[in-house]
Parts: structure tokens; C-alpha cells; sequence
């Protein structure tokens, strides 16, 4: 006869990771000196979904939940069942979906310049000029998103020849064959109603200057989240990555984990 036992298990921090989700022009390596300040502390995942628009090849679309299930396989692929998790930008969207799909797996969520609804009038019209210009002039494209990523103050301090060595750096590096359907899903993108059923400890993170997601798209993304602001633009992890790793590391590791283990007993 077997019969059903339950018994709490205390995660070690080194054995849950950090799992960090990129938005909608980035990609894993985006995150480097963010996780420079969560390495000596914590393991970290980041999964490169962008990999699987890329590898498609199809001219369907893709849907936010398509997404979040490439996120949650690559961690699965690592051996973890178990995570705190964090999204930027459209990966904030992406991040909401997976906690609200899989809440058993998301102990803490982090979401960074979060937007739930890629239709609202403002986000929409800018998700069709990226659109446009991803397709049609990628220079003007690469400048927008500089322009408006960016803080004034941090823009300012690099001088012509710098900026135009980013931009052709840039452009060269981007593999820009998925990019109109990530654009896509951002104009798609409407987590309302995962956000609203999310129970997990949710932090906000919003950028002061952000001219892409500006901190009013964040606000009340999630009931009851704890939210702060950092002086930067929208791309945190290149201005700010010290201040973002230091508030996810404290969010993070102020969560206390006993996940229920199920073990079959004989008796």
C-alpha cells in the first residue's frame, strides 16, 4: 500500500537561480554587468528566446505565451524547477506570463520598465514607426533607440564619432531576421490578465527618464508590488547596472522559500 507524504524542503540561494528575460531588441549578453553584480551571490539563467523567433521560420505570429514556454523549457534544460525571475521591457511582459502559468516556479519577480497592454495608443504608434524603420532605414532606427533609451545626461557624455561606432556596431551585430515579429508581439502584447491573477512577491523597477516604457505604463502593473526608481533611462542595465543588480539581489534574497516536495512512501 503507498500512501502520500509532505515534507518542507529549504531551497540553499545558490541552488535557485536568478533568471533573467531580455526585451524586445536584446539579447542574453545584454544583461553582463548586471550579472556582474549577481554572480558572487546567486547562479543566473538567461535564456535567449529571441533564438527561437530566429529559428521559426515561419511567418506566423508569435504570441506572448509562445515566449514565456521558451523561457520556462531553457530553464527546465538547466535542471531548475524553481526560480526567481526577471524581465525587461517586453521581457517584463514575458516574465508576467510565466508567473502567472507557472506560479509554482517563480518564487520573486522582478519586472523592469514593464508594459501590459502593446495596444494602448502611445505604445503602439511607437511599436509601428520601430516597425517601419526596422525594415526600411536601420540606421534611423538604431538613433531612435539611442535617443529615447537613453538618459540625456548619459547620451551627452559620448561624442560623434563614439555614437556613430555604436551605431555601426550595433547594426552589424543585431540579427534582424525575428525582429518584426518581436515588434509584433509588442504590439500584441496584452498580460492584463495574467498580471491580475499574479499572487508572487512582485518588484517594479522604473527608470526616471524612460521615453520608451515610461514609469506610468509600470504603475499598478501587479496588485500590492513594491516598486523604485532609478535615475536612468530605459536601458537600466547598460546605465545603471551596479543600482539593478544590487535592488534585485536584495528583493530577491528577502523571500524566504519552503516549497512543498512530494515523496511516495511504502508502508
Amino acid at each position: 500500500m503507498n500512501s502520500e507524504k509532505e515534507k518542507r524542503y529549504l531551497i540553499g540561494e545558490k541552488d535557485l537561480p536568478i533568471v533573467l528575460v531580455h526585451g524586445t531588441m536584446g539579447k542574453s549578453e545584454d544583461w553582463s554587468r548586471v550579472v556582474e553584480g549577481l554572480s558572487n551571490s546567486r547562479s543566473v539563467i538567461r535564456p535567449n528566446y529571441i533564438e527561437r523567433v530566429a529559428g521559426t521560420n515561419s511567418t506566423g505570429e508569435l504570441a506572448i505565451k509562445d515566449l514565456a514556454d521558451e523561457v520556462v523549457a531553457a530553464v527546465r534544460a538547466e535542471g531548475k524547477q524553481r526560480f526567481d525571475l526577471v524581465g525587461g521591457s517586453l521581457g517584463a511582459a514575458i516574465a508576467t506570463c510565466v508567473a502567472a502559468e507557472y506560479p509554482e516556479m517563480v518564487r520573486s519577480l522582478v519586472l523592469v520598465s514593464g508594459f501590459s497592454y502593446g495596444s494602448d495608443p502611445r505604445m503602439n504608434l511607437q511599436f509601428k514607426l520601430w516597425l517601419r524603420l526596422a525594415s526600411t532605414d536601420k540606421v534611423a532606427f538604431t538613433k531612435l533607440l539611442l535617443v529615447s533609451g537613453l538618459s540625456p545626461g548619459f547620451l551627452s557624455a559620448f561624442d560623434e564619432s563614439t555614437l556613430n561606432g555604436i551605431i555601426e556596431n550595433f547594426i552589424a551585430s543585431t540579427d534582424w531576421r525575428p525582429i518584426e515579429q518581436t515588434i509584433g508581439v509588442d504590439i500584441s502584447v496584452d498580460v492584463r490578465e495574467y498580471a491580475a491573477r499574479i499572487k508572487t512577491p512582485t518588484l517594479l523597477i522604473t527608470a526616471k527618464h524612460d521615453q520608451i516604457v515610461p514609469p506610468a505604463y509600470s504603475e499598478n502593473l501587479v496588485p500590492d508590488a513594491k516598486a523604485i526608481e532609478l535615475n536612468s533611462g530605459h536601458l537600466i542595465f547598460l546605465e545603471k547596472p551596479v543600482e539593478m543588480a544590487s535592488a534585485i539581489l536584495s528583493f530577491c534574497q528577502s523571500q524566504q522559500d519552503y516549497p512543498i516536495v512530494n515523496e511516495l512512501a511504502s508502508c
